[in-house]
C-alpha cells in the first residue's frame, strides 16, 4: 500500500512539476517586442518598456496589466497588447488627438476634444487648431464644449483663438482678425440649442458674403438682430 502511495505521489509530482519547469525554458522568453510607431510623444517610455519586456517569460506575462499601465498615461487614448507568437509581443499605442491649444497664464498646453490637458506645446508638432485663452482648466473645458457645438461649421476652420468675457459670453477671433461676439449655445435645452445653431449658420453665411465687399471688424450675435461693424465705421 505504501509503495502504491509513493508511486502515485511521484506521478502527481511529475504532472505538476514538469509543466512548471517546461514553461520556464528560455524558449518561451520574449525575443521580439513589436511596437508600432503611432505614438511620437511616448517614444522614450515605449523604448524603456521594450527593454523591460525583452527576455521576459511570455507565458506568465499579463497583457491586460501592461495595457492598463499604458492607458493610465494622460497622453494615451487607447492601447492594444497582444501575444502574437512564442517569443513575440505586439503593442499598439494610440495617443490622444490634439483638438485645441489651451493658454493658461504663460503656459500653452495640448487638450483633447473634451478640453482635458494631456501635454505641453513642445511635445507635439504644431497643428492648425484654435487657441483657447482661459484662466483655469475648468474654463478650458467650458470653452471646448462650446467649440464642439460649432465644429461642423465651415467657419470653425478659420478660428484662430477664443476667450471668455463673462458668463456664457465668448469672443471668437478668426484668422483674418474678424471678431465674433457670442453668448454661446445652451446645450441643456435642445430647442434653444437648435435655434442658436441656426444663428451661427446664418452668421457664417454673412461673414463669407459680406467680407468680400468690405473688411469686417466684428459680428455680434448676442442680440436678436445681427450686428456687423466694418473697419472704418464710426459706430
Amino acid at each position: 500500500m505504501s509503495i502504491r502511495l509513493l508511486f502515485l505521489s511521484g506521478i502527481i509530482y511529475l504532472i505538476y512539476m514538469l509543466p512548471q519547469n517546461f514553461f520556464r525554458l528560455d524558449y518561451f522568453n520574449i525575443n521580439k517586442v513589436n511596437i508600432t510607431d503611432n505614438s511620437k510623444m511616448l517614444q522614450n517610455e515605449l523604448t524603456k518598456l521594450d527593454e523591460k519586456l525583452y527576455n521576459k517569460n511570455i507565458i506568465y506575462l499579463d497583457s491586460n496589466e501592461i495595457k492598463d499601465f499604458l492607458e493610465r498615461d494622460v497622453r494615451v487614448e487607447s492601447a492594444v497588447v497582444q501575444k502574437r507568437s512564442l517569443g513575440e509581443i505586439f503593442i499598439d499605442v494610440k495617443e490622444k488627438d490634439l483638438s485645441y491649444y489651451a493658454v493658461i497664464g504663460k503656459n500653452i498646453y495640448l487638450t483633447d476634444k473634451k478640453g482635458k490637458i494631456f501635454a505641453y506645446l513642445n511635445e507635439k508638432e504644431v497643428e492648425k487648431v484654435p487657441f483657447i485663452i482661459a484662466s483655469d482648466k475648468e474654463e478650458v473645458q467650458e470653452i471646448s464644449e462650446f467649440l464642439n457645438e460649432i465644429s461642423d461649421l465651415a467657419i470653425f476652420k478659420k478660428i484662430s483663438q477664443i476667450y471668455k468675457i463673462k458668463g456664457k459670453e465668448f469672443v471668437i477671433i478668426l484668422a483674418d482678425g474678424v471678431k465674433i461676439k457670442t453668448n454661446g449655445i445652451d446645450s441643456d435645452d435642445e430647442v434653444n440649442k437648435e435655434k442658436e445653431s441656426k444663428r451661427y449658420l446664418i452668421a457664417e453665411q454673412l461673414y463669407f458674403n459680406m467680407s468680400k465687399e468690405k473688411k469686417i471688424d466684428y459680428i455680434d450675435l448676442r442680440f436678436n438682430d445681427y450686428i456687423i461693424k466694418y473697419l472704418g465705421d464710426d459706430k
